[in-house]
């Protein structure tokens, strides 16, 4: 068994293109993703799925599980759904998971919010997707929603957010929702579970730029941000040894 890390920033968002958004939407903390940047979102799915088969011997069978687990803001989890459907394409039998996670949301600060974003765009984004999950047109989404899954934060942080605080944050969201999995390597080796040894999960993170940047950081053990764009990728693998998990990122 093995696991691998992607973290993906979200695509292009509406109030980049059209500036009047903030001005004319219900909703001017929360835009969505453009056409392009939707397409961007599906085209990183595709480029995702891409590098998880060339990891893989041709030779060996192996189940993948895609687990994606975003940020309750619309940019990020349609940037989510994006992904699940390029993987789709790509693989249409792919076994797709999909989190929603507070603890991966936009830095809750003064200098991007003039005022505490609402609670209520979690609820919010779980009824919408809830809703289409239910239809029976065909459109449905190509993953299952994990209603189980209890978030390492299940409401936005506290505003305004200090540096201080978001860095704690994403560095507690990075070992809050790779542990669990880290923990189950250890035992499918433990217990020599032959099906558990042959399966790979694939854990992609869809967040934002300063949580993009602080669970990079996190990965590699080593300071240089970078400027991330839109649907930027970066990839790390836990690789169990013995008693310790190395993260070596790529």
């Amino acid at each position: 068994m093995s696991l691998t890390l992607y973290i993906v920033r979200h695509g292009e968002r509406m109030d980049h293109v059209e500036p009047s958004f903030v001005y004319t939407s219900p909703t001017p903390f929360d835009p969505p993703l453009t056409p392009r940047g939707k397409r961007q979102a599906k085209q990183t799915g595709s480029y995702i799925y891409t590098l998880q088969q060339e990891s893989i011997s041709n030779d060996i069978k192996r189940n993948i599980e895609f687990i994606i687990i975003t940020s309750p803001f619309a940019r990020t989890t349609e940037t989510g759904i994006g992904i699940a459907e390029g993987i789709s394409t790509s693989e249409p039998n792919s076994n797709i998971k999909f989190r929603i996670d507070s603890s991966l949301a936009e830095w809750h600060t003064s200098a991007y919010f003039p005022q505490a974003v609402p609670n209520s765009i979690i609820s919010k984004r779980f009824e919408e997707i809830h809703e289409k999950s239910c239809k029976e047109d065909n459109s449905n989404y190509p993953f299952e929603v994990d209603f189980s899954y209890t978030p390492v934060l299940n409401e936005l942080p506290k505003y305004p957010e200090g540096i201080h605080e978001v860095l704690k944050r994403c560095q507690s969201a990075l070992a809050g929702i790779s542990s669990p999995f880290v923990q189950q390597i250890k035992r499918s080796r433990s217990s020599e579970n032959s099906e558990k040894l042959d399966t790979d999960v694939v854990l992609i993170i869809v967040t934002h730029g300063w949580c993009f940047n602080v669970i990079q950081e996190a990965c590699s053990k080593s300071a240089g941000w970078k400027e991330a764009g839109f649907c930027a990728v970066s990839r790390a693998k836990w690789i169990p040894k013995e008693d310790s998990e190395v993260k070596k990122p790529k």
